[in-house]
């Protein structure tokens, strides 16, 4: 029996609960004292994480109570500073001007941008995607089309294994390009790197053999725990990964038997990667040809183990194809389940997909899809994230006038912030969810004071199947939300219901007069998995539930006949395109590189100004020593880099992890543009100094995030 209400909060405790940060969702412990947050500290009976937890884990408790915390939602007034304003009457206000627009101009004049925070909320995503369906518009973005829209470009012209992807527990091999997963927790379906106490697991799967293999300009963290390290120029990641192709295809490392059953165009693909022989990589990317052919043949001549990418290669120039091409390597070597293999990830609270041995075929959307007014397509139902400032400012019949932001700070994390700020400030109506004051939230109509993590009910449905073993937790809040607040997925079914539409998901429909749920009876409706939901809480450190059925890939259909298509011409004009530009040897003006770096200490904009979370309290720029030296600047100097699109002042500091001649930033920090300009106090948003205009990626529109070309100048 569902109880009716939340379990009371009341009294100096230590309650057992899991971080929401990110996807890792590790499990914590928090001391309660005064009804305030004392101390974070791990949960060391958690059965993945085993009392591990990073900084920003720790100071969750600061997060909540930060001074500058929304308690109650803000109406913007007419001379632009903001009143509050109770949610009933922001629920109610926001229906009534959404409804307006949406009879005047149709619901192609209502977007969303989705941020990474609602996917790790347990209820928001599904309540919100549910609200959106029920409006009717189709202009959806996501942060996914910000930093990783190459991977839907890749599967969408070389198809996907419907057996899913092979285990990191149980590979001989696992290649990681541009990715760094003990900071950026990017495991999972991500990049099959475990997410759970990642040094820990990794450190064992090397102790029973297996090697890794990292390509990344910097020696990351797990960089710094490989077999073998790539440290390539910034930018060419396509050249280095033909030049593999390449060693393998030649020395026949290929799985033949694979490639003859399931795989079109490999005579293609072993000309189009001809011209790129180890030494002609080597020249491209900066390293020796030996460890070119090393790890292409530690990586070909491995029984089981797949290449998988973060978002260094698909933020960078020739992001498409680079793309393809890490994809493509799983093709050649055969490095997917088979028939009786166990795939990758367990479901618990929720029924995965039916795996099957068999290849689907390219699916190519953007060729079927309709086009914006701009020619952009949709992509997994979404409009690719670089189009909204179009969207928004210039004119049309399905100009986006009112935009919902929930999770996620487009204002700090697009390129081009001028531009991004001039949109969100150019809409009709503004409404951001946002516990704080940010960027976007300053440009709002509304904002919506929402609860935080350790005030919600909770369970891991939404990453439990980044877990390699049938693990789910639940969790009650841990501290009572403060009056003036509401939980992401209630405001977007009452004001649902305050619109008179009905919200639709998987068995159950809230229609504009059914009673709003407790946040654990919908929890609980939501489950529809393995597992009793009542019986999850009874575990409050979460558990292994060794009844739950693993994943076996079942056997290949009869019929059967779909290929991947390796070496489709599109990709074989973007690979010469490639070749032709990197191998060419003019010298660009602008000497370094900069490339993006995670901080273990924040996540995108949260945790930047909590104070002392951040190492620096800012974002430096950092370069190798030697370039520090060569250029007469000490640490803590200040600096102009300058692009062919912008100029941001920033503070450099040594990092000897670096390649000479490139610079690396954390993204999401500095503020408004000429008001918090002080890189010692707000740090320095780099957006600045990329572009939405130019050098756009083809299908995904996908700016040049990486690898720029920048000069620096002492200030």
């Amino acid at each position: 029996m569902v109880p009716p209400t939340n379990r009371a909060l009341a009294g100096d405790r230590t309650a057992v609960t899991y971080c929401r940060l990110c996807p890792a969702h590790c499990g914590i412990e928090v001391e309660v004292a005064g009804g305030a947050v004392t101390r974070v500290v791990g949960d060391r009976a958690h059965p993945l994480t085993h009392g591990f937890t990073c900084a920003k884990g720790r100071r969750l408790g600061d997060l909540h109570a930060d001074p500058d915390r929304l308690l109650a939602s803000q109406r913007r007034r007419a001379d632009g500073t903001f009143e509050p304003i109770s949610v009933q009457s922001a629920v109610a206000s926001v229906a009534h001007r959404l409804e307006s627009i949406l009879q005047t101009h149709g619901p192609d004049s209502i977007g969303l941008f989705v941020g990474t925070q609602t996917y790790t909320a347990s209820l928001t995503y599904s309540f919100m995607s549910s609200w959106f369906r029920a409006v009717g518009s189709r202009k959806r973005f996501t942060t996914v089309t910000i930093d990783q829209s190459a991977k839907i470009v890749a599967g969408g012209r070389l198809g996907v294994w419907a057996g899913g992807r092979q285990r990191f527990e149980s590979a001989d091999v696992w290649l990681l390009v541009g990715t760094n997963p003990l900071v950026s927790m990017q495991g999972g379906d991500m990049t099959g790197f475990p997410i759970h106490d990642g040094a820990r697991a990794l450190a064992e799967a090397r102790r029973r053999g297996l090697k890794l293999i990292v390509v990344d300009p910097r020696r990351s963290q797990v960089a710094a725990r490989a077999d073998l390290h790539l440290q390539i120029r910034p930018g060419t990641d396509a050249a280095l990964l033909a030049g593999l192709h390449h060693v393998i295809l030649r020395d026949a490392h290929a799985d033949d038997a694979f490639c003859s059953r399931w795989a079109n165009g490999v005579d293609e693909l072993r000309e189009a990667v001809s011209r790129f022989t180890p030494e002609v990589v080597a020249g491209i990317a900066g390293v020796a040809p030996e460890q070119i052919v090393e790890a292409a043949r530690t990586f070909g001549a491995a029984r089981s183990g797949m290449a998988t990418s973060g978002t260094g290669p698909d933020m960078g120039p020739h992001a498409n194809v680079a793309e393809h091409l890490v994809q493509a390597l799983n093709v050649v070597c055969g490095r997917f389940p088979r028939e009786g293999d166990r795939p990758g990830g367990v479901r618990v609270l929720e029924r995965g997909p039916r795996y099957r041995a068999q290849a689907l075929p390219p699916s190519r959307p953007w060729e079927r899809a309709p086009k914006n007014r701009f020619g952009a397509s949709w992509l997994r139902s979404e409009l690719m994230s670089p189009v909204l400032p179009d969207e928004i400012l210039l004119d049309g019949p399905d100009r986006i006038r009112a935009l919902v932001v929930v999770g996620g700070n487009p204002g700090a994390a697009f390129p081009d912030q001028d531009r991004i700020l001039e949109a969100l400030e150019g809409l009709e109506l503004l409404v951001v969810l946002d516990p704080f004051m940010t960027e976007t939230a300053r440009r709002a109509d509304y904002v919506i004071a929402p609860t935080m993590s350790l005030e919600r009910a909770e369970d891991t449905r939404g990453y439990g199947h980044f877990a390699d073993q049938p693990f789910a937790q639940y969790t009650d809040p841990v501290l009572p939300p403060p009056e003036g607040v509401i939980h992401d997925w209630e405001f977007f079914l009452r004001l649902g219901q305050a619109m008179g539409l009905t919200l639709k998901m998987g068995r159950r429909t809230y229609g504009p007069e059914d009673r709003v749920p407790t946040d654990v009876e919908a929890l609980a409706e939501r489950a529809d998995g393995y597992v009793d939901h009542e019986a999850l809480r009874a575990h409050p450190h979460g558990k292994l539930f060794a009844d739950v059925p693993l994943p076996v890939v079942a056997p290949t259909p009869d019929d059967a006949t779909d290929r991947f298509e390796v070496m489709p011409d599109d990709v074989a004009a973007e690979l010469g395109d490639a070749f032709d530009a990197l191998s060419s040897t003019q010298a660009n003006e602008r000497p370094y590189r900069l490339i993006v770096g995670r901080s273990r200490e924040t996540m995108n904009s949260v945790g930047r100004r909590l104070p002392g979370l951040a190492r620096n309290g800012y974002n430096p720029c950092f370069m190798h020593p030697d370039d520090l030296s060569a250029a007469n600047l000490d640490p803590g100097a200040l600096v102009a880099l300058t692009s062919d699109y912008g100029s941001v002042t920033a503070i450099v500091q040594p990092d000897a992890t670096l390649r000479p001649g490139v610079l690396t930033m954390t993204h999401c920090f500095g503020g408004e543009p000429g008001l918090e300009d002080d890189p010692r106090r707000f740090g320095t948003n780099p957006t600045r100094l990329l572009s939405l205009q130019t050098g756009l990626q083809p299908i995904s529109l996908m700016p040049l995030m990486t690898a720029v070309p920048v000069t620096l100048t002492p200030v």
